[in-house]
């Protein structure tokens, strides 16, 4: 084998030499031209595809399992390895992993021991995998094999995160996950539930997320948004989007910050979004942008709470509402203009009590209901509006 391929882990230089024909991409390592029997008996070949990433000397390999590109591999006698290999079924279209279609995946140890160092060791898992598919396929013809072959290459895909998400290699969900890839996502009002909402969107792959708000970081801020703010950054005058651009750069590059409202002067820094989230608490704002995204045709959410004292009781009545609106929202207009609109001073709908269980609850549903608009999570019941009432611990959705 030619001299000059090389791999920085070491179990997967014993896989290459070995003599196997593979690929790093991205959070999986792929080995192609592995030899199986097919349940028309004959030798075909697939290519097997695990979890891997290997940072700081470390490697993680996801799990015991793996995809395989094949059909359903078989014996000798044409017999399915479906049980013995504990595969799923044979999926009735391909997956998309790691850019390969795959029609099984395989959950297959010799022993708790090994399967925990398949865990950390890829030369073991792979070899593992390998060895089992060969060895039916010997028995048809002696000479074939996974090895012999030799390559290596090393593909990585430019990415906003700067470490890789190794549960989305793990669950297989490249193909879902691609869904959520929109160019330039905004969210408008950063307190506690747009907090929240960045804090479910910067981990999703939307290539620029743009933060508007004019605030600046209080006491109160440290009790309605995600994580512990250090106490030395209170009451210095942070503004809101620059405390939360820092947050969320140690995760990821793209996020931009505003530190201004948008009004009638500057709401055409929204034109070329892909999609926006208001997370404001001022009617009028709430209807000015509401207004113009409907206009260009910008999809949008926009998130509301509301919490009143009971105070012969000493208890509070909670509410939380979720709005998307589309260019297929049916009268999206009449919807738009039913959004609590009017001054805070002059109608309270949404008054100024904040915590953080239902801020965070309100940042999940609207983040829930942006997904399923994307298609990433499925939604039998198309609704425009979801009302979660705390007190009757009911969640109502209306169209």
């Amino acid at each position: 084998m030619p001299e000059n391929l090389t791999a920085l882990d070491t179990d997967v230089q014993r896989l290459l030499d070995a003599g196997y024909r593979i690929t790093i991409k991205d959070n999986y390592l792929i080995i192609d031209n592995v030899p199986y029997v097919s349940s028309c008996g004959v030798v075909s070949r697939g290519a097997l595809i695990s979890a891997y990433t290997f940072v700081n000397g470390i490697c993680n390999t996801g799990d015991h399992t793996v995809y395989f590109t094949g059909s359903m591999p078989c014996r000798a006698d044409g017999t399915s390895l479906e049980v013995a290999m504990h595969a799923g079924p044979k999926l009735t279209a391909p997956q998309s992993i790691a850019g390969l279609d795959v029609y099984c995946r395989f959950s297959n140890y010799p022993s708790p021991e090994t399967q925990a160092e398949m865990r950390t060791n890829i030369f073991i898992k792979m070899q593992h995998y390998i060895r089992k598919l060969e060895s039916y396929a010997i028995a048809i013809d002696p000479e074939v094999s996974a090895s012999g072959t030799t390559s290596f290459s090393y593909r990585k895909e430019t990415s906003v995160f700067h470490y890789p998400n190794t549960a989305i290699a793990r669950a297989g969900l490249d193909a879902y996950e691609e869904k959520l890839k929109l160019k330039k996502v905004a969210i408008i009002g950063l307190g506690g539930t747009g907090a929240y909402i960045l804090d479910a969107l910067s981990k999703t792959p939307v290539n620029e997320i743009h933060l508007f708000d004019d605030d600046v970081i209080q006491e109160h801020n440290a009790y309605r948004m995600p994580g512990a703010m250090p106490e030395s950054m209170v009451n210095i005058g942070l503004k809101k989007t620059e405390y939360l651009k820092d947050l969320y750069h140690h995760l990821r590059g793209g996020i931009n910050s505003h530190s201004f409202k948008i009004d009638v002067t500057n709401i055409h820094l929204l034109n070329d979004c892909t999609f926006v989230f208001i997370a404001v608490d001022h009617g009028p704002s709430r209807g000015l942008i509401a207004r113009y995204l409907l206009e260009q045709g910008i999809p949008f959410i926009d998130v509301g709470i509301g919490v009143d004292k009971v105070t012969e009781d000493l208890k509070l009545i909670g509410r939380a509402r979720v709005t998307l609106i589309t260019k297929n929202t049916g009268d999206a207009a009449r919807l738009v203009d039913s959004l609590p609109k009017a001054e805070d001073l002059e109608e309270a709908i949404y008054n100024n009590i904040q915590l953080t269980e239902l801020n965070a609850l309100n940042a999940m549903l609207a983040v829930i209901k942006y997904k399923q608009y994307l298609e990433f999570y499925s939604e039998e019941i198309n609704a425009d509006t979801l009302k979660y009432i705390l007190s009757w611990n009911q969640l109502k959705t209306t169209s």
